[in-house]
């Protein structure tokens, strides 16, 4: 008989801020066989909607989280069985004793499975065991780790809660279902830590009940970002540097080259290319703002993956443009364009999203004359974009005479970690963006 291997397909991950997806669907069903590259299921996360694939040729011999299941990146979905024979070994009906044990154990009816605790993936749980051998009948339910911690969160009482995982388990999407239905099952318990604390039901300060007000349920997505500025403004420390910027280069840079791109039919460059070619630019030279703090060293990247902060109506998405470096600033706009399109059409895969070293915040975009910003973990800094402004400005002639003249002037931030780098280090940075984009040609960008 052919040996076969048992192969786990993990939830991917699909960038720093993404920490579980949902299942949305599966294309594949237990003792089917799949090939290499063949859609199993369907995915959603508060980022982006994907397919997983399947990593080689075999069956699907397990299914380790159901439709609507909330999976942590990295956790298992699925097991396949790979091997020459895995069809006929693992489904033929083989006399061998490995495969009556698998079947077995993964049979609806074996009895095992009404009395062995598993987790939401089907695995042991040895919590759910103790619970079980402690208090069977003293009405404590079963519940995932990843449950208890959002119960816990938010003062939900779990014996209030109805599980729809295995023999009534109770799983993060039960918790979250009760506590956004506003039961009193759910509402009640939650609120009472708040209420222990001196606030008003549903946590409102005391000094303001009695005012009209609208409740709000936050987004997955808002979620995600928030808990990823936290731990960022947590971990890191925080520091900005600011220089000004005379763009009077790169605005007849950007004339020549979009004045060439509509002869040729291609759509107009925004600013950013320029920038992020300058930015790149001066990564090269600055290494260490391209890296990642571990604390008793510094990784260095040796490619500068630029992240875009793109607005978009579910939330702040930051996709990646890789290798960033070896592009001309049109090539840049392009990449640029295309990701925005697809993070605002929830079309981004995965890896767009993952692998960022160093990131361009454009709130100028919207308006604003100022940028710092908050680190995008584990990079070590972040560029800040803010609105180019028309201001009086002093220059010299070639005689060293000055005068004032209307320059377009933008004021970069460098938000940077102080443990990794110092501040003199990021302001050279700044300085060294500031001297391209003041002294480049068109030829440079291009």
């Amino acid at each position: 008989m052919t040996e076969t291997t048992a192969l786990i397909v993990p939830m991917p991950h699909m960038g720093v801020s993404v920490e579980e997806g949902t299942v949305v669907e599966w294309h594949k069903a237990v003792g089917e066989a799949v090939a290499a590259e063949e859609v199993l299921c369907e995915i959603a996360t508060d980022k982006v909607d994907t397919e997983v694939l399947s990593p080689a040729d075999g069956v699907l011999s397990r299914v380790l989280a159901e439709v609507g299941d909330s999976v942590p990146v990295g956790e298992p979905l699925a097991e396949l069985t790979v091997g020459a024979d895995a069809a006929r070994n693992e489904f033929a009906g083989t006399a061998g004793r490995g495969e009556s044990e698998r079947l077995s154990f993964h049979s609806d009816s074996d009895s095992n499975l009404s009395h062995t605790p598993l987790d939401e993936h089907g695995r042991f749980d040895p919590q759910a065991a103790a619970e079980a051998a402690t208090s069977p009948r003293a009405g404590r339910k079963m519940a995932s780790p990843l449950a208890r911690r959002v119960a816990a969160d938010h003062g939900v009482d779990l014996g209030r809660v109805s599980g729809t995982g295995r023999n009534g388990r109770i799983r993060k999407a039960d918790v979250e279902a009760a506590v956004g239905s506003g039961s009193a099952s759910a509402a009640q318990t939650a609120a009472a830590p708040r209420a222990r604390a001196g606030a008003a039901p549903e946590g409102i300060p005391p000094a303001y009940v009695g005012i009209p007000h609208e409740a709000v349920a936050t987004s997955r997505v808002r979620q995600a970002i928030a808990e990823h500025m936290r731990r960022s403004r947590d971990t890191a420390a925080h520091m900005t540097t600011e220089v000004d910027v005379d763009l009077s280069a790169v605005v007849r840079a950007r004339t020549q080259l979009n004045a060439e791109r509509g002869e040729a039919g291609a759509a107009k460059l925004s600013y950013l290319p320029f920038i992020a070619r300058a930015t790149c630019a001066a990564l090269l030279e600055h290494p260490d703002l391209n890296a990642t703090f571990l604390g008793e060293r510094l990784v260095r990247w040796r490619a500068v993956n630029l992240g875009i902060a793109v607005d978009t109506d579910d939330g702040l998405l930051v996709p990646v443009v890789r290798d960033c470096e070896r592009l001309t600033a049109p090539a840049i706009g392009e990449a640029i364009a295309d990701l925005a399109e697809r993070a605002r059409t929830r079309k981004l895969a995965p890896d767009d999203l993952a692998g960022g070293t160093f990131t361009l915040s454009n709130p100028g975009s919207v308006g604003a004359v100022s940028a710092p910003a908050i680190i995008n973990l584990p990079q070590v800094a972040i560029l800040g974009i803010p609105t180019i402004q028309r201001r009086p400005w002093v220059i010299a002639d070639e005689h060293g005479a000055e005068a004032i003249a209307i320059r377009p002037i933008l004021r970069l931030a460098v938000t940077f970690d102080h443990r990794a780098l110092d501040g003199a280090d990021a302001t050279r940075f700044a300085v060294a963006v500031k001297d391209r984009l003041e002294a480049w040609g068109s030829e440079a960008y291009s």
